[in-house]
């Protein structure tokens, strides 16, 4: 199967900086699971049975995804699962908004501690998410499989 051919920029750049903001997302989500648990359950879709080991998920994976995206480490499949990742949360704000429900969005608490933003769930998340997805595009399609440390055969 033929692969796309995108400028390294466009895949270097967007890979460091995913990176980065989906482990300082994932690791303040682990530091508090149970806040994370009350924002997922405020999207009133999961059973609550369920949100514990969603918020766990979520954050885990947030957190190894964006690991494996900065130090290039399986970008390919990494971006592609955060590409799913992505495509659910659009999806959660839509539908929440659609519904006219308003709560916090769950995305980046750091913004509430640091800077005393407070992110709820609206268009703006929704179009941020919008461009992590399309950031994430070439790096899925055309970044890298490779263990790092490890001598291509070839």
């Amino acid at each position: 199967m033929a692969r796309i051919g995108f400028p390294s920029a466009l895949i270097t750049a967007p890979r460091l900086i995913l990176g980065a903001l989906f482990i300082m997302s994932g690791f303040e989500k682990l530091l508090d699971l149970k806040f994370f648990g009350l924002v997922i359950a405020e999207y009133q879709i999961l059973p609550s049975l369920l949100i514990p080991a969603a918020a766990l998920i979520l954050s885990l994976c947030e957190l190894l995804c964006g690991t494996m995206l900065l130090l290039d480490l399986f970008s390919r499949v990494s971006s592609s699962i955060m590409l799913c990742m992505m495509a659910i949360f659009i999806a959660a704000m839509t539908y929440n908004v659609m519904r006219g429900l308003e709560h916090e969005c769950g995305c980046f608490e750091f913004l509430t501690q640091w800077y005393g933003l407070k992110e709820e769930i609206g268009i703006g998340p929704i179009v941020r998410d919008i461009l992590f997805f399309i950031l994430l595009l070439p790096i899925a399609l055309s970044g890298s499989n490779r263990i790092p440390w490890k001598k291509q055969q070839g």
